[in-house]
């Protein structure tokens, strides 16, 4: 780090003076250490057991802020830079098999390997603009990345963000060729628009098309030879004294073009119509003068799904790089179960990670963190998972799952935490409801 950061004061040393000295050197480091044990993966016989390390780590440098005073915009400024992310874990016997795979996936490579994660160039205050564009890889969320996240791995394109002459309001616009899985070629597009209203809280229209020309099976079960997917969503966030709100609904919209296939002899176009939607609340609680206030929070998540048979209209809600991954592990609800609206920690072989026929994940969820006691507190939360359809029996529960952290640390500079999850699976996916757990020990740190 020492020679990295030698290194780029050296190359601002040779800068002309009116440049350096309004030039900022960002340099920064994250790594995380996970050793997890999981318990029945499989949900069933045989059962799937697995412990092992997970590793992911973060080291960037950016030049920030150097002026570029092309013709009559002297104000112009431009950001460069690199960083470099890997992941990967250690034990277990295989590295990264169902259904850490998927997560895998996500990224070029999963042997704690480097790879890039952003290599961009940034020009802000364009022609005297409050406007900034990005051109590289870059990290990117659309909303709340209900549609769209590139969870660690950078997207490769362009996005633009100004500000509008009226009421505060900000746009933006989006050209992606996000990663494809390891192996497959990168056949996926992806770009759309942004609009924000700041009221008393910010609302946030987004707009977003998949253009996605690899051969694939409709969640009805027809195969199609490319895909179109069009997706909407407005998100509301607001801040209220000690209560937070952070909700997105989404629609889904497109068709896919068909492939010669006996389930669709007429050869009709597959034509998506799905739906989202997650709320997230958080609320701060004072307990008594003496230990301090607590903190309460609960969430709502919902996401379509198909209806069974062979069947011309897909209602299954599934953005193709919507938020799923933190690292090598899940980001949604629930250290074990990680549900999002459309899919959630499985080994199966379907798109979702369920049983095949159930489809669309319902999401209720309520926790507490008491106050802290000399610097440790303590997140309790229990979640309840439905699916939306269940094409082969009337069971609709997916499971419960009961969460405890213990977690010690300054900010988001340094953390300990201690987790378990225990996870009882419903009906929809096991008849015999068998239990599963997670055990979490977690060391963070970030410069």
């Amino acid at each position: 780090m020492k020679t990295l950061r030698a290194a780029w004061l050296a190359v601002l040393a040779t800068c002309p003076a009116s440049m350096a000295s309004a030039t900022n050197l960002d340099l920064g480091t994250f790594y995380r250490m996970r050793a997890l044990s999981y318990s029945n993966l499989n949900l069933g016989d045989p059962r799937n057991n697995h412990s092992f390390i997970s590793q992911n780590a973060e080291l960037s440098a950016f030049v920030r802020d150097i002026h570029v005073p092309l013709g009559d915009f002297p104000e112009q400024t431009l950001d460069v830079g690199l960083a470099l992310r890997a992941v990967g874990i250690a034990g277990s016997t295989t590295a990264v098999q169902a259904p850490f795979d998927r997560a895998a996936a996500n990224y070029p490579n999963a042997q704690f390997i480097p790879f890039i994660e952003s290599a961009y160039v940034k020009l802000k205050q364009m022609f005297g603009k409050p406007i900034e564009a990005t051109f590289g890889q870059q990290p990117f969320a659309l909303g709340s990345g209900l549609l769209l996240s590139d969870d660690g791995a950078g997207m490769a394109g362009v996005s633009v963000l100004g500000g509008l002459p009226f009421w505060g309001m900000k746009a933006g616009s989006f050209i992606f060729q996000p990663r494809n899985q390891q192996g497959s070629p990168n056949s996926l597009m992806v770009y759309g628009a942004s609009l924000e209203l700041p009221t008393e809280g910010v609302w946030q229209l987004n707009y977003m098309m998949e253009k996605d020309q690899s051969a694939q099976t409709s969640g009805g079960g027809l195969p199609i030879t490319d895909a179109t997917r069009r997706f909407m969503s407005l998100r509301y966030q607001m801040s209220w004294g000690p209560f937070i709100f952070d909700g997105e609904g989404a629609i889904e919209r497109g068709y896919g073009d068909p492939a010669p296939s006996l389930l669709n002899p007429q050869n009709s176009r597959v034509h998506f119509n799905g739906n989202a939607e997650v709320f997230k609340a958080k609320w701060r609680q004072p307990i008594s003068n003496k230990w301090g206030e607590g903190i309460g929070r609960a969430v709502f998540a919902r996401g379509s799904g198909n209806k069974g048979g062979p069947n011309p209209t897909d209602g299954a809600f599934l953005p193709s790089h919507g938020h799923r991954f933190d690292g090598l592990e899940r980001g949604g609800f629930g250290d074990f179960f990680g549900a999002t609206p459309y899919d959630a920690l499985g080994t199966q072989p379907t798109a979702n990670g369920l049983p095949a026929g159930v489809s669309g994940i319902q999401t209720v969820g309520l926790g507490f963190t008491p106050p802290a006691y000399h610097g440790i507190a303590l997140d309790l939360d229990y979640f309840l998972f439905q699916a939306d359809q269940n094409n082969f029996g009337p069971d609709r529960t997916l499971g419960n799952e009961y969460d405890g952290h213990l977690r010690y640390g300054y900010r988001d500079r340094f953390q300990i935490l201690a987790g378990i999850a225990l996870f009882k699976s419903g009906k929809a996916i096991n008849q015999s409801r068998p239990s599963a757990h997670r055990y979490t020990f977690e060391v963070l740190g970030r410069f």
